[in-house]
């Protein structure tokens, strides 16, 4: 039986720590388990799984920690596909509880095995449309929508019930995998993924310990279905190299969010924002384009949105004077057909206005999305909401693809209204910063779609050891693509003069971790006798030999590649060479890459305009610059025994890309 199968729409499912006792986790889960339309087999105090005749697919336990161990080897030997443990007391104690947990899983996979587990510690599962209410939760919500919940958050599996029904957001499963002890969050998504009922996949993620694996199947979910994470309780990524600034800047939250990008996931802040994000992903087209059109009953709010709007990269354009025209003829007198169409408190014409106008600009094929601001009397007015409705059911009805989003500003008692569009699949924001939030979304959304695709494959061939000396390096950087400066290591004053052979050149300590920091460096030396007074003076500081180099010009680029605890080998990019940590205009994304990829990564720069030849300077070979990129991660890749690499600086060029700075760390 497949893992989603067992799990959300079993034939039959035991309940493990049945209990009519009220006020326990085995009768709540009881009572929450009546409504399932299978068999449900109690197996209470003093019985086991063994003794069940017949097959299960499913186990919901509720016992205390101590006896989960044994009821997992009782579901082995039974032949149980997959069971869900709510019960609390093993990682998540310490290192007694992690030895308990660890207990569980080998039972699980024991004779007869392997069982699937969701949990330790979790809040169970819900199949909304089955039903199936396999939780700690006192209610479902309602089925019929494409919204799919991973939250390791049990409180918010919990939550999501009153959440839904107050938005009427319509579910299909919510799943709470506690501490992950099996099943993991990448196979979770996989599972989804292939579900045809589930449309829009949302985790509530504070780690994830296959992160790799999740964000490669999110990258090939992207074009289907739309990924949304809230990513809560970031930690550090691991202990940082010194010597590396490409580790310095890999703080984690700066590399979720570079890998999260790659793969197209709709990244939010809250679990609020994924909701909204849910909503505006799951019940209306996606937004073809940035353009927006408004239609407000208060000029303050129109503007107020507006700008909002323009924050999340939408547009709010000047309508056509054909257009404006049209509209002009709808308003009164004193209101304004120009975008935001603001329709003034002619309250006894809003339901006429709201659905004709909405109508009007979805057509005109002048915006890509519509957004009606209802404000206090606006949604207060039950036909206001009802024609609104009506009108975009005629859109989709007839074909026409632009979305419509109602930014909802109203007292408590006007939500019967705001429940009136929503059941229509119109969902309702509450404030324009949460309907701009959902819009921009949505938007994004649309945009990675297209972008996003799988994975390239990696290098072809395997390397190693690497050595680290400057030149040894430079051999193997050399084999992937990368060009370095001609370098000349010295250990007396008398070989780096020898070495200086074209003027203008650079000294500087070859062994060095932080070379500016340590005023180990000397540029623009133009004679013998400031190459022999510059070496002179770093030989002396007792950091070893020094390099002699031929000083070059360009736009300084930093890349670096390290392999991170959570997703394996990433690559970094970023502008300002030793001033890189400073300014932290960085990105960062997994490796391996296509030269499109390594190109879209620094476009995404703050300095970006640098490499373009703003300000009358002279474009940089971008393709150049981006194959040096995809050549650092290939070469992690290649290379198990190096932990990082630093490229810094690069020097980008109109005719090409090369290193004067490396370091290979292992």
């Amino acid at each position: 039986m497949r893992l989603l199968t067992a799990l959300f729409s079993p034939r039959r499912v035991a309940l493990v720590g049945a209990s009519d006792r009220p006020g326990t986790l085995g009768a709540l889960l009881a009572a929450n388990l009546e409504s399932f339309p299978g068999e449900v087999v109690a197996v209470g105090a003093g019985g086991t799984l063994r003794d069940v005749e017949g097959e299960i697919d499913l186990a919901v336990v509720a016992v205390p920690a101590a006896s989960v161990p044994r009821v997992a080897a009782d579901a082995a030997a039974k032949g149980v596909h997959a069971m869900v443990v709510l019960s609390g007391g093993f990682a998540e104690t310490g290192a007694e509880g992690a030895a308990l947990q660890a207990e569980l899983v080998a039972a699980a996979r024991g004779p007869g095995g392997p069982v699937r587990v969701i949990g330790p510690n979790c809040f169970g599962i819900q199949n909304c449309d089955l039903p199936l209410n396999a939780s700690m939760a006192a209610g479902l919500p309602r089925g019929g929508g494409g919204i799919c919940l991973v939250s390791q958050s049990g409180a918010y599996g919990m939550a999501i019930y009153t959440v839904a029904t107050d938005e009427c957001a319509r579910f299909a499963k919510i799943l709470a995998p506690g501490n992950t002890c099996d099943v993991t969050i990448a196979e979770l998504l996989t599972e989804l993924v292939a579900d045809p009922s589930a449309a829009t996949l949302c985790f509530l993620l504070e780690s994830v310990a296959d992160g790799r694996a999740f964000v490669e199947q999110a990258r090939l979910a992207t074009p289907e279905k739309p990924v949304i994470v809230a990513k809560t309780g970031r930690s550090e990524a691991g202990a940082r190299a010194a010597s590396s600034h490409t580790a310095a800047l890999a703080g984690s939250e700066a590399v979720w969010r570079g890998v999260f990008r790659q793969a197209g996931i709709v990244e939010v802040r809250s679990g609020q924002e994924l909701l909204d994000a849910a909503r505006a992903l799951d019940g209306q087209p996606l937004p073809a384009g940035p353009r927006v059109g408004i239609v407000t009953n208060s000029g303050g709010v129109g503007v107020e949105l507006a700008d909002l709007l323009a924050d999340e990269g939408l547009s709010v354009p000047a309508l056509s004077p054909p257009l404006q025209d049209k509209i002009r003829d709808m308003l009164p007198a004193f209101a304004s057909p120009v975008n935001p169409v603001d329709v003034t408190p002619v309250w006894s014409r809003y339901a006429e206005l709201y659905s004709g106008l909405t109508d009007l600009l979805a057509r005109s094929g002048e915006v890509d999305v519509v957004i009606p601001v209802l404000l206090q009397r606006a949604a207060m007015d039950t036909p206001t909401a009802r024609q609104l409705r009506d009108a975009v059911v005629a859109l989709r009805a007839d074909g026409v693809g632009v979305p419509v989003h109602v930014c909802w500003v109203a007292p408590r008692q006007a939500r019967h209204n705001a429940e009136l569009l929503q059941e229509a699949g119109v969902p309702c924001f509450e404030w324009p910063a949460r309907t701009a939030r959902a819009v921009g979304h949505a938007r994004r959304y649309a945009l990675a779609r297209e972008r996003t695709a799988p994975p390239p494959p990696g290098p072809d061939r395997r390397v190693g050891p690497v050595p680290t000396d400057p030149a040894g390096a430079a051999e193997v950087l050399a084999e992937f693509g990368i060009r370095t400066v001609a370098s000349v290591l010295c250990s007396t004053t008398e070989e780096a003069v020898r070495a200086a052979t074209e003027f203008p050149v650079v000294v500087k300590l070859a062994a060095a971790a932080h070379r500016t920091e340590l005023d180990g460096v000397r540029l623009g030396l133009r004679t013998p006798a400031e190459v022999r007074a510059a070496a002179t003076g770093l030989l002396a500081l007792g950091h070893g030999e020094v390099l002699v180099q031929r000083q070059l010009d360009g736009v300084e680029v930093a890349v670096g590649a390290l392999r991170d605890p959570v997703f394996g080998p990433v690559v970094m990019v970023g502008l300002g060479g030793i001033w890189v940590e400073v300014l932290a205009d960085v990105a960062f994304a997994l490796a391996p890459l296509r030269r499109a990829e390594a190109r879209e990564l620094l476009a995404g720069l703050r300095g970006f305009p640098l490499l373009t030849g703003s300000r009358g300077g002279p474009p940089v070979d971008l393709d150049a610059l981006a194959d040096v990129v995809v050549a650092a991660g290939n070469l992690l890749l290649a290379a198990d025994d190096v932990a990082g690499l630093d490229l810094n600086p690069v020097l980008a060029t109109r005719d090409g890309a090369i290193a004067v700075d490396w370091k290979v760390l292992s």
